[in-house]
C-alpha cells in the first residue's frame, strides 16, 4: 500500500482539495484499497476547523462529501508513516524540511512536480480562484497516480455523452488518428503500435452518470486489449 500525505499551509483549501479529488479518483480506478491518503497543515492557524465553506461547496458539486474532515498539522512522525508528503507550494516544502529535519528519503514533493512543470498550486485563500486550484490539483493528482503506477491514467468523470468519453482517451492516447470513435476503433488502437504493450488506469464517471454503463463496455475493451492496468495486491 502507498501512503499519501498531502500538505498545504492551513489544510483547509489545497490539501483537502487534493486528499478527496485522489481519494476520488482510486476508487473509480478501482485501485482504492492499494492507496491511504489524507492531508495536514504545516501551521497551527486552522487547527480543529473544518474545510472552507468555499472548497465544501466546490467539493460538494463534485459529489465528494469532506464534512467530517477536521484541520491538523504535520507532526515528525508522519515522515515515517508516509511514503509521499506532498505540498501544494515551494513554502509549504521548507516549512515540511524543517518540521521533519530535512529529506533523507527523498518523499519530499511538490505536487506539480509530477506533471514535468515545477510550479505552485496557487492559494485560493488568497486568489479565490477555487476552480483554478481545483483543475491544476487535478492535472498534478493524475499525473502522480501515474507516476506511481507505471501507467496512464484516463478520467472520464464529466464526460457528458459517448463523444465526450472518446475525446477524453483520444486526448490521453496522444492524439493519435482513429478511424472512427467506437469500441472496434478503440480496440485496434489499444492492440496496435504505438501503445500495444501500454497500460492504462481508467477513472470511471459517477455512477448516477448517463454514460456510465457505456463507459463499462469501454472499460470492457482494455481489459480484453490488455491494457488496463491491475495494481492489486
Amino acid at each position: 500500500m502507498t501512503k499519501i500525505l498531502f500538505v498545504c499551509h492551513g489544510n483547509i483549501c489545497r490539501s483537502p482539495m487534493a486528499e478527496f479529488y485522489m481519494k476520488d479518483l482510486v476508487r473509480r480506478a478501482q485501485v482504492a484499497e492499494d492507496f491511504a491518503i489524507a492531508s495536514a497543515a504545516t501551521s497551527t492557524e486552522e487547527l480543529g476547523n473544518p474545510v472552507y465553506p468555499p472548497v465544501m461547496r466546490l467539493l460538494n458539486r463534485e459529489g465528494l462529501d469532506a464534512s467530517c474532515k477536521r484541520a491538523r498539522q504535520i507532526s515528525s512522525a508522519d515522515y515515517e508513516r508516509y511514503d509521499a508528503l506532498v505540498g501544494m507550494d515551494e513554502y509549504n516544502l521548507v516549512n515540511m524540511r524543517r518540521a521533519f529535519g530535512g529529506d533523507p528519503e527523498d518523499k519530499l514533493h511538490l505536487l506539480l512536480d509530477y506533471t514535468g512543470e515545477r510550479r505552485d498550486v496557487a492559494d485560493p485563500w488568497y486568489t479565490r480562484d477555487f476552480q483554478a486550484a481545483w483543475a491544476d490539483i487535478g492535472l498534478g493528482c493524475r499525473a502522480m497516480l501515474g507516476r506511481l503506477t507505471d501507467s496512464t491514467v484516463i478520467d472520464l468523470k464529466g464526460a457528458e455523452n459517448r463523444a465526450a468519453l472518446f475525446d477524453r482517451i483520444y486526448a490521453s492516447l496522444g492524439g493519435q488518428d482513429w478511424y472512427g470513435r467506437n469500441l472496434d476503433a478503440l480496440w485496434d488502437v489499444l492492440t496496435g503500435e504505438p501503445h500495444a504493450g501500454n497500460r492504462f488506469l481508467l477513472a470511471l464517471p459517477r455512477e448516477d452518470d448517463e454514460v456510465y454503463d457505456y463507459a463499462l463496455r469501454i472499460r470492457g475493451v482494455f481489459d480484453e486489449a490488455g491494457a488496463r492496468k491491475d495494481i492489486s495486491r
